[in-house]
């Protein structure tokens, strides 16, 4: 049932006490795991703001996105795509980038060119993925039109009993540099990437959780783009932007209840490289946009009812 107005204000104020606790909650289950964790408009409102600052828009840069493949992760493309049109991917399995630096080198030479400079704009965003659902399952999700419980990141999932098989020495995989099953390439890249990057005595007897494997992967990433930035990027002819973090998906936890998709980002970091200088910022340091700004950002008609919170939440 609808209870929005045109100006923006509920009509019952025990509903729009109800929608704030009942996001609260919602918000709680995401940030329990990702405490910096805020909405994926919110965190692109930020973005944009920050990289205009750097004259970064549109008009002048490509962006180039390592995601994981999963099509789940496509709300976060297609909001980039909406910023800085269409995007050119880099991405493997785990968000993982296989493309190299062939394939690297490719997108940036795609770049608008400045008409007075001839300079060039890349915006590189590099994010691995999670779900955790409206209950704080960690790696649970629904796919629409499948019956039984999902789980994001699946390459993840599937490498986490792999941590502890390392540990106890019963991991048979080839390490060697160049190592990879012609037949599944990207994970077993992904494989030898994530397995080489943590130290065997550091890992817990019991392997790794999901979240720790997820911020492995998004390390990893960080690591491998900034050797691939320095070997195709020119910094005497291109500026260029990096921005990291992990996407988090929170969806309804059983079809028997009903809950809204909801899509956050953890930042890692962000810094953009101008004229040869490095510039490290935190995004979360930009005012966030207003309930308004961000109702209109997500394409927003009319606020529906949502499921009681469900517990009290007094002073709301």
């Amino acid at each position: 049932p609808r209870f929005h107005e045109y100006g923006g204000f509920d009509i019952d104020p025990e509903l729009q006490h109800n929608r704030v606790a009942y996001i609260r909650e919602r918000c709680d289950v995401v940030t329990k795991e990702f405490p910096n964790a805020v909405g994926m408009d919110d965190f692109l409102f930020r973005t944009e703001v920050m990289l205009r600052r750097f004259g970064f828009t549109a008009d002048n840069s490509i962006a180039l996105t390592s995601l994981c493949r999963d099509e789940i992760t496509f709300p976060l493309k297609n909001a980039i795509h909406d910023i800085f049109g269409y995007s050119l991917d880099v991405d493997g399995l785990g968000g993982v980038i296989t493309a190299g630096t062939t394939g690297l080198a490719a997108g940036l030479s795609h770049s608008p060119t400045d008409y007075a400079t001839g300079k060039e704009r890349y915006v590189l965003f590099a994010l691995p993925h999670i779900a955790i659902d409206a209950e704080g399952r960690v790696g649970s999700i629904l796919r629409a039109g499948r019956q039984g419980q999902s789980c994001a990141c699946g390459a993840l999932v599937k490498m986490q009993p792999m941590f502890k098989q390392y540990k106890e020495g019963k991991l048979d995989m080839k390490m060697e540099e160049c190592a990879h099953d012609p037949l599944d390439p990207e994970f077993s890249i992904l494989t030898r990437r994530m397995m080489t990057a943590v130290e065997k005595d550091k890992i817990p007897n019991g392997g790794l959780p999901l979240v720790e494997v997820t911020r492995l992967a998004d390390r990893v990433i960080r690591s491998d783009l900034d050797k691939l930035i320095q070997k195709t990027v020119d910094v005497s002819k291109a500026d260029y932007a990096v921005v990291t973090g992990i996407q988090i998906h929170s969806t309804t936890a059983t079809n028997r209840t009903w809950h809204p998709n909801l899509e956050f980002i953890s930042p890692t970091s962000m810094y953009v490289v101008k004229d040869g200088v490095r510039h490290d910022m935190d995004v979360l340091a930009i005012d966030p946009p207003t309930p308004r700004q961000l109702f209109h950002i997500a394409g927003g008609d009319e606020i529906f009812d949502l499921p009681l919170p469900r517990r009290s939440w007094p002073g709301l």
